[in-house]
């Protein structure tokens, strides 16, 4: 026999778990929120082991680290759109090597001698360089990357800079390459990725796309599925745990004329998660894991030609390090 204590206890527990379901369909708005003069920090780490066979000296391996600080001072905001106008700076980065040559490292935070290693002083002159040198990035509420000013400044700058010497007009050509508007645009895209129009739920999707690309590379394209995993906490700690699938493709292969081409192999590809502020607007942190594998054919200058075959592993973590938490 039922009792009318089960009854009651049945329906208060039907009424907890539909008030849960409603919860957890509750639909979120997704937006990056700036206030002028915020000063915001982030350090980020990106570890990279590439893996080359088909040289002459054999299977070889290549790992780096490359450390960053980035700071974004909010200089303006539209309130009519929330979009804002930000500049973009590198206050500090290093860079550790390991190569079958040896191993070497450059810190903006210390003096290099004029007599360091070649690679270190190149470095110093290109990365080294930017350091506290900043770019105007106008980005919309979502994400979408609306305009980029000062990078043709800080390339000139740069190349002013180097030494007259035979490696100066290749160091040149990675500069502009480096700070050209469609390099910094997928830069600043890929640090922030475009966020949905409309609310979305737990367990909805939706999709960015990014266009990179270079002489040795040709046109890449990047395609990121986003999807909303979960939603942790409260009030102004309530956070957007976001996961990322990357997909690439390569449109044009440079033609084989071409001093170093370089053509993407199946199964590149990358997965990731952001953690993302829902009620400050802002990313907390992000982590990304690539795989890239590729052919690397490089042409002599009697025409002799010579094919790598290298598997590049990439994990990038982003952190917000600034005491405004």
């Amino acid at each position: 026999m039922i009792s009318r204590g089960m009854i009651r206890s049945a329906a208060v527990l039907l009424v907890l778990a539909a008030s849960a379901a409603s919860a957890a369909a509750q639909a979120v708005t997704l937006r990056y929120k700036w206030a002028q003069g915020d000063v915001i920090v982030y350090r980020s780490v990106v570890r990279s082991t590439t893996n080359a066979t088909g040289g002459p000296r054999g299977p070889e391996t290549f790992e780096q680290t490359v450390s960053q600080t980035i700071k974004l001072t909010v200089a303006a905001v539209n309130p009519t759109d929330g979009s804002a106008t930000l500049r973009h700076s590198v206050e500090a980065v290093s860079i550790e090597m390991s190569t079958p040559a040896g191993k070497f490292s450059y810190d903006s935070s210390k003096p290099v001698a004029p007599d360091a290693d070649p690679r270190v002083l190149a470095m110093s002159k290109t990365v080294g360089g930017m350091v506290g040198e900043a770019i105007s990035v106008t980005i919309a509420a979502t994400g979408a990357v609306r305009r980029i000013d000062g990078g043709a400044r800080v390339a000139q700058k740069l190349i002013d800079n180097l030494p007259r010497d035979p490696m100066s007009g290749g160091l040149a050509q990675n500069i502009k390459g480096m700070l050209s508007d469609a390099a910094l645009r997928a830069a600043v895209e890929q640090t922030f990725p475009g966020l949905p129009e409309p609310p979305v739920n737990v367990g909805e999707t939706w999709t960015a796309e990014q266009a990179v690309g270079a002489d040795a590379t040709g046109k890449l394209h990047g395609k990121s599925t986003f999807t909303l995993k979960a939603i942790d906490g409260a009030g102004d700690a309530q956070v957007a745990r976001i996961a990322v699938a990357l997909a690439l493709r390569q449109e044009d292969v440079p033609s084989g004329g071409a001093s170093s081409v370089v053509k993407l192999g199946a199964g590149s590809r990358g997965e990731g998660e952001v953690t993302f502020n829902i009620a400050r607007g802002r990313i907390e942190s992000s982590t990304m894991r690539t795989d890239l594998p590729s052919t690397i054919t490089m042409r002599g200058p009697d025409g002799a030609s010579l094919t790598l075959r290298s598997d590049n592993k990439t994990i990038m973590t982003m952190n917000r390090v600034d005491n405004d938490k």
